[in-house]
């Protein structure tokens, strides 16, 4: 595998943590019935906010609710409130808390069975926060780029929370005030803390979640990425271990920060007993990257030695919910408009120890832009109750024909390009050339031209490399034939420059208008290239722009 460093123009260090606050012991109850439950308490530690949440995790067996459950405060009793769905028992206090130690006792009986009790202790911090400050224009804007993509997956807003917006704010300003991890050779995480280091709140993101009160259960993305705090989130989504939470249908809030080159995300999530499957590219999407160039930790081509960088863009599908146990591939398939397979790293819990319940598809080398690729997945299931089902999935998706486009249209307007862009039927794209302009669009998104097309003896040309990038395609120079060597899919189209003729995939075809040099630039005359690629030429006299419809 290549292990130079894939910087590019701006550096990425990327890592990922998803964690369960509800951890705890297996323990039996003081009964002759066969009965079990396991908790967690929380806060524990240090905190720094003079209102935290306290909350008592409570997992158990029995089917009942519990006949009666008290909470004290430093021995006074306080408003406890019991969520049976959620298992937890929490109270948030409706004043400050002055700095200081607590303790807090937790007790809950079940009919016929002897009472539970347990304790824990915090300590308020002397610099504790009273209110928490409201989220930057920064912050919403970051929230913004989640929540479109929550939209194009159909599933519900993320809501942005006090608690986890200071967290990921005060984590991004540790990461900066240290310089951590800023190149792909250094030992450091951007998700642990040092104590010995200025802006420690709490080693790893629980104890930090804690450090603020919150104490559901949580998942934390990383990034060290030169760019806007909405280009580090489609950097994010499009890093395949760094998605997951952005699909998770539990995800309910986030907090989301940007302090210098360092942006952290926060994902709060509820929990449900349904598992449905989620995929991603989204079944119908028509602008999908073609490529990703990895910079993610951890690397997802790690266990395939043979791998190198460029790939294209990663395919996955996971399982959320916490009745699915664990998920076995069996077979996957990748195939392009013409039916041929692709290549495919395959990534699964049997040889990816970073997945459990998801498989991820990398194929060996960058897509074809606007072209359609197939995926087929079969996939085992076993469930909690240990019942096994052989699942088959099928969907496709559609490469967009120039970088961004897609999440240039997707950010424009989320709504839009759900309607508009994932659909069971192909879409026309359309590409418009002002004669006048330095720049061209397609479909509405703006792109610089490399040269201004020219108008010759009456035709209009224009610079084969802006046309091959806006209608998908690659264009190579044939020195030796003084031709520029169009290619798209399974068409080649060779445009002489030097006679009256051209060829199409090695048949020689005539023509009276021929693509020429000027200077050291081909240029394509309109006409020909309604010829060749079979696609609709209009021109608009009043605004002097060519407009191409494929």
């Amino acid at each position: 595998m290549n292990s130079t460093a894939r910087l590019g123009k701006s550096l990425m260090l990327l890592s990922l943590a998803l964690m369960l606050w509800c951890i705890g012991l297996t323990i039996p109850m003081p009964k002759a019935q066969a009965s079990s439950y396991s908790y967690e308490a929380a806060p524990k530690g240090t905190v720094g906010v003079t209102k935290p949440n306290l909350t008592f995790y409570f997992d158990t067996d029995l089917a009942f609710a519990p006949s009666s459950y008290t909470m004290t405060l430093n021995g006074q009793s306080v408003p406890v409130s019991y969520d049976h769905d959620k298992g937890t028992f929490t109270y948030t206090p409706d004043k400050d808390l002055a700095p200081g130690n607590y303790s807090v006792q937790m007790s809950i009986t079940y009919p016929g069975y002897k009472p539970i009790e347990q304790s824990w202790s915090f300590t308020v911090a002397k610099d504790a926060i009273s209110r928490f400050e409201a989220p930057a224009p920064e912050d919403l804007a970051g929230l913004a780029a989640i929540n479109d993509y929550r939209v194009l997956y159909g599933l519900p807003q993320l809501q942005m929370n006090d608690r986890l917006l200071a967290m990921a704010k005060a984590h991004a300003k540790y990461l900066d005030a240290n310089k951590i991890a800023q190149d792909d050779k250094s030992a450091e995480s951007l998700h642990n803390q040092n104590p010995n280091k200025p802006g420690f709140f709490g080693q790893s993101p629980r104890e930090r979640a804690a450090y603020y009160g919150y104490s559901a259960k949580l998942g934390e993305d990383a990034a060290y990425h030169v760019g806007s705090i909405g280009e580090t989130v489609d950097v994010l989504f499009d890093a395949p271990y760094h998605r997951s939470p952005f699909l998770n249908p539990d995800a309910k809030e986030v907090g989301i920060a940007k302090i210098g080159d360092y942006t952290i995300i926060e994902f709060g999530f509820g929990s449900s007993e349904n598992s449905p499957i989620v995929v991603s590219p989204t079944d119908g999407e028509r602008y999908v990257p073609t490529s990703f160039d990895g910079n993610e930790a951890p690397d997802p081509l790690r266990m395939h030695t043979d791998g190198n960088y460029p790939v294209g863009y990663p395919i996955m599908a996971q399982y959320f919910g916490e009745n699915v146990d664990k998920i076995k591939l069996l077979s996957a398939e990748l195939t392009d408009n013409a039916k041929q397979k692709i290549d495919l790293f395959a990534n699964s819990p049997e040889n990816d120890d970073k997945l459990t319940n998801a498989v991820i598809l990398l194929p060996r080398k960058p897509l074809q832009a606007d072209q359609t690729y197939l995926v087929k997945l079969s996939l085992q299931v076993t469930k909690k109750d240990g019942t096994t089902t052989t699942e088959s999935k099928e969907w496709n998706f559609t490469t967009e024909p120039l970088p961004q486009l897609g999440k240039t249209k997707l950010h424009r307007n989320a709504s839009d390009y759900l309607k508009q862009a994932v659909t069971v039927l192909p879409i026309q794209r359309k590409a418009s050339f002002g004669l006048d302009d330095s720049s061209y669009t397609v479909d509405g998104v703006s792109f610089p031209m490399q040269r201004t097309p020219v108008i010759v003896d009456g035709s209009s040309y224009l610079y084969i490399r802006d046309l091959a990038a806006a209608l998908g395609a690659n264009v190579e120079w044939d020195e030796q034939q003084r031709a520029a060597v169009y290619t798209k899919g399974t068409l080649k189209v060779t445009l002489y420059t030097t006679r009256n003729a051209y060829e199409v995939n090695g048949d020689l075809r005539q023509t009276d208008t021929p693509a020429r040099l000027v200077g050291d630039n081909t240029m394509v005359p309109v006409r020909l290239l309604a010829e060749v690629l079979g696609a609709k030429v209009d021109y608009a006299e009043a605004t002097r722009t060519v407009m191409i419809t494929y």
